[in-house]
């Protein structure tokens, strides 16, 4: 009777944690961040945080799966931890290796809170033959984005160009058709774009797939633009600046009140506009914002 109540609880205890998750997560694969990267790939380990949580992407079975973990306030804590060193220290390097050494340590204990398989397809072989010969500038101008790039060594033990391209969620190995020479001259002249491509492999998910803008069906959200509240901060006070050059008045504690109220976080830009605006004048902060090119 004990063996059956405790199977119909782990039952209950089973369904309430499956109910929890959102639509399209699994259950944890791995039950810590460190074993997941464990088992993650040698050659290629694609994993990182963004925010206020960790992801490890691995391999199962001819699929990709994402296993994400969220941080805890000691996770936060010792992340600071870094950013509140002393840097004029003597020990500032021994204190930043250390304090580094203890937020990994701690990472690979968090505990995966689901795990999600990528359900996206990469390019067919087909797919793959019909963009040799095209450019790196065709390539991109038909969605695809230019990762990095380097040398690497092919079976004949010869030196060759590599690019790799991301398409969705997946980067391609792509081999162009140019020496050292000519890859070198092509990133002095700025004409990369012009290099063919004479051959392209999957090479796998995205080294960018940890990051959960990257939807497991292929779909990627646009990246947020870190200076948007910063130009859009710049833009009202140009329009300030433009009020003040047309002779209307204005009330500059309540707009900077305002302005703070709206962009909290960037209190200190807003006083630093508004001391320039004092010391300088409309014209003077107006050159500042808008220079002569």
């Amino acid at each position: 009777m004990k063996k059956m109540i405790s199977l119909v609880l782990a039952l209950v205890m089973m369904c309430t944690v499956l109910g929890a998750l959102a639509e399209g997560q699994l259950a944890p694969l791995y039950a810590t961040v460190g074993e997941a990267l464990e088992d993650s790939a040698e050659d290629r380990i694609i994993a990182g945080g963004e925010g206020d949580y960790y992801a490890v992407v691995t391999q199962k079975d001819g699929k990709y799966y994402r296993s994400v973990a969220y941080y805890d306030e000691k996770m936060t804590e010792l992340q600071e931890a870094s950013n509140n060193l002393d840097f004029e220290a003597e020990d500032f390097f021994e204190q930043l290796e250390a304090a580094m050494n203890a937020a990994n340590e701690y990472l690979k204990t968090l505990l995966i809170a689901y795990s999600e398989v990528f359900t996206a397809l990469p390019l067919t072989s087909e797919e793959m033959i019909a963009n040799l010969g095209k450019t790196l500038a065709q390539l991109t101008e038909e969605g695809f984005e230019i990762g990095s790039n380097g040398t690497d060594v092919d079976e004949d033990a010869k030196i060759i160009i590599v690019y790799w391209l991301r398409y969705g969620v997946f980067d391609y190995y792509c081999v162009v058709d140019a020496d050292m020479d000519q890859y070198f001259a092509a990133q002095e002249n700025g004409t990369e774009g012009d290099l063919v491509v004479k051959s392209m492999a999957l090479a796998g998910i995205t080294e960018w797939g940890y990051d959960l803008r990257f939807h497991t069906d292929g779909t990627v959200d646009e990246p947020e633009d870190p200076f948007a509240e910063m130009n859009e901060i710049m833009l009202e006070v140009a329009q300030l600046i433009e009020k003040v050059q047309a002779g209307e008045e204005i009330d500059l504690e309540s707009f900077t009140n305002a302005l703070k109220e709206k962009y909290p976080d960037y209190a200190d830009l807003i006083d630093m506009y508004v001391i320039l605006f004092q010391t300088y004048g409309a014209e003077g902060l107006a050159s500042m914002v808008n220079p002569a090119e």
